[in-house]
């Protein structure tokens, strides 16, 4: 089986190719990547450490199709983990600027035009990987996949406007498509020096960082808010048993989180102790608005024997270990 990773060089990316190539062997590898977001040095000493005959690294960006092409040519399964996004995503009220508009074509209309490619190549799959975030303002008290989405910024409705495209070509070109929505991500995975989202907010990586290099963590609003997080180990899972998946998928939506939530200040309470750090309270009115509630990983249990298996603090140890052996650099 060939398997086209796009965001090749992320920290979901990188960890999903290595756990490709280490345990399956009649798996071949095409990794995709343009650095927009990520490192170029880390990756490629992740690169040297797998067999070049089961996985091939090609600089490009996602929506170039002359590149594309030649390689969705030899793939069975395509998985979209490329994005380029940005850094004020997060913020509300922020005036909508022609960069972000170029961000929009780039991430949408070329996501379009990578499932048509596809179309045309005779891949089988394509596995879209999307975010928890698009639920955030829908007034609901707990969210399954057919739940209405009501996202808060342009970022959130890029990730539904590809989602839609998914069922659009499963229904009208019956290409097998999937979309993982998945929840916060952390942990050490298989690639032990990505620990992080390099870039990123994400927030138990910050924390750990802040705690061992200045000895402080900084909690927005008291840290009440819960969030459904979700080990790196365990969404790698989750996209192989979707890869390696035998049936038709049909443009199916699967939430990949973990079964509960925990408040951020347990969190930081947890990490602030292994750490010996301090915890600092800050308000920002912005987060209030984001209302977080459990999310139901049921169906994706159901279908595709999707079980997280994640110990939050001895995953967060892991982490801590991690950013002490390459001194708290990403």
């Amino acid at each position: 089986m060939n398997i086209l990773v796009t965001g090749a060089a992320g920290y979901i990316g990188s960890n999903l190719i290595v756990s490709l190539c280490e345990t399956h062997p009649g798996v071949r590898v095409y990794a995709v990547d343009n650095f927009f977001s990520t490192g170029r040095p880390l990756f490629e000493s992740t690169m040297k450490n797998l067999d070049p005959k089961k996985c091939t690294f090609h600089e490009a960006d996602f929506d170039d199709l002359e590149q594309m092409v030649p390689l969705l040519e030899q793939t069975d399964v395509v998985v979209h983990l490329a994005e380029e996004k940005e850094k004020k995503v997060y913020s509300e009220g922020t005036a909508i600027t022609k960069k972000q508009v170029s961000r929009w074509q780039k991430n949408v209309e070329g996501y379009r035009r990578l499932m048509e490619a596809s179309v045309m190549c005779g891949v089988k799959r394509v596995v879209l990987g999307s975010w928890a975030g698009v639920y955030v303002a829908a007034a609901r008290n707990h969210f399954s996949e057919s739940d209405p989405l009501v996202p808060i910024n342009q970022y959130y409705h890029q990730k539904i406007s590809q989602e839609y495209y998914s069922k659009v070509f499963a229904n009208e070109y019956l290409l097998d498509t999937v979309t993982l929505r998945i929840s916060n991500v952390y942990g050490v995975g298989s690639e032990p020096r990505r620990w992080r989202v390099e870039g990123e907010p994400g927030v138990i990586a910050v924390m750990v960082e802040n705690a061992l290099r200045g000895g402080e963590i900084v909690v927005h609003n008291k840290g009440v808010q819960k969030r459904s997080f979700v080990y790196v180990g365990d969404v790698v899972d989750a996209l192989m048993k979707t890869i390696l998946f035998r049936g038709n998928l049909s443009g199916g939506t699967y939430n990949i989180c973990a079964d509960d939530e925990t408040r951020v200040i347990e969190i930081a309470q947890w990490i602030a102790s292994a750490c010996g750090a301090k915890i600092c309270y800050q308000d920002m009115k912005w987060q209030k608005n984001i209302v977080q509630h459990p999310i139901s990983n049921a169906r994706a249990g159901k279908v595709l024997g999707f079980h997280p298996a994640g110990n939050m603090q001895q995953r967060l140890n892991e982490m801590i270990d991690a950013v002490k052996v390459v001194g708290g650099k990403s």
